[in-house]
């Protein structure tokens, strides 16, 4: 009997702690955003799926989550398999060097790229010299600044995350793959790619979570003009002081995460072999 309760013992400090700082402010949201009208109503959920505005701010919310994840991935995938792929000693260097963004406080990080799109600033004025923008133009203040500036951001949560996984593949198997008459490209995407596929659902899905709840970066490159559900919650917060409302935000994003979360689950488990 003793033996059958000391696991849970073990475990008590956690599951208490998990509850008060995790479930309960949960709870409490969830309450807060059905207090109007009281005791149980949904004015604020109804308020938000029959108003075009905040349902374009959701779409705009998502966009981004989408195009930072596949810049992130576009990106952090060659960068990825490249670290993986090095013989050099200096290979974990470089590595942790992939990681610099995340030691800079994100506010930092967004005044460093307000310096770069401002205009005058050395992005600006490269794209500028391209000739396909007028003079006035700006990458501040823009969803694709701000798109830029957030992968930067998420960049290595998703090089890291592929970087062990491809790290873990057997190299052996491309070249076996090559020797069947596979180019190495082909034998790239065939192999290793498939076998990274956990990797790439995971990386995705950590970069998209950050990149739909993000709001240092929206609210400083983004400006007035990032209409997103982060920044909306904060202005119902503490502008407007219209906390029902906000507490539904709140839990409309979440709610949006944990559906990814479950199909992200759903595909892994429909990719995995199955044994007998």
């Amino acid at each position: 009997m003793r033996k059958a309760w000391a696991p849970w013992l073990l475990l008590a400090p956690a599951i208490l702690l998990f509850g008060l700082l995790f479930v309960a402010p949960l709870v409490g949201l969830g309450r807060l955003s059905l207090s109007e009208p009281a005791p149980l109503g949904v004015a604020s959920y109804t308020r938000f799926f029959f108003d075009g505005y905040y349902l374009g701010v959701l779409g705009s919310t998502l966009l981004l989550g989408v195009l930072t994840t596949g810049l992130c991935l576009a990106v952090g995938l060659p960068m990825a398999y490249v670290l993986a792929r090095l013989e050099w000693r200096s290979a974990p260097f470089l590595l942790l060097l992939t990681t610099f963004p995340l030691w800079v406080s994100a506010v930092v990080r967004s005044f460093a790229w307000m310096v770069l799109f401002f205009r005058g600033g050395l992005l600006t004025e490269l794209v500028k010299a391209t000739g396909l923008v007028p003079p006035s133009f700006q990458l501040m203040y823009t969803f694709s600044g701000l798109v830029i500036a957030l992968a930067q951001v998420l960049l290595p949560l998703m090089v890291i995350t592929l970087y062990g996984v491809i790290r873990g593949i057997d190299r052996d198997l491309e070249n076996a793959a090559m020797n069947l008459g596979a180019s190495p490209f082909l034998a790239t995407v065939l192999v290793t790619l498939r076998l990274a596929r956990g990797g790439i659902f995971a990386g995705s899905l950590l970069v998209f979570s950050f990149a739909i709840s993000a709001f240092a970066t929206p609210i400083l490159v983004g400006g007035v003009r990032a209409h997103l559900m982060a920044v909306t919650i904060q202005e119902q917060t503490l502008e407007l002081l219209d906390w029902p409302f906000a507490a539904a935000l709140s839990m409309v994003l979440l709610a949006i995460g944990l559906v990814v979360v479950v199909v992200y689950g759903r595909l892994v488990d429909e990719r995995q072999p199955r044994t007998a």
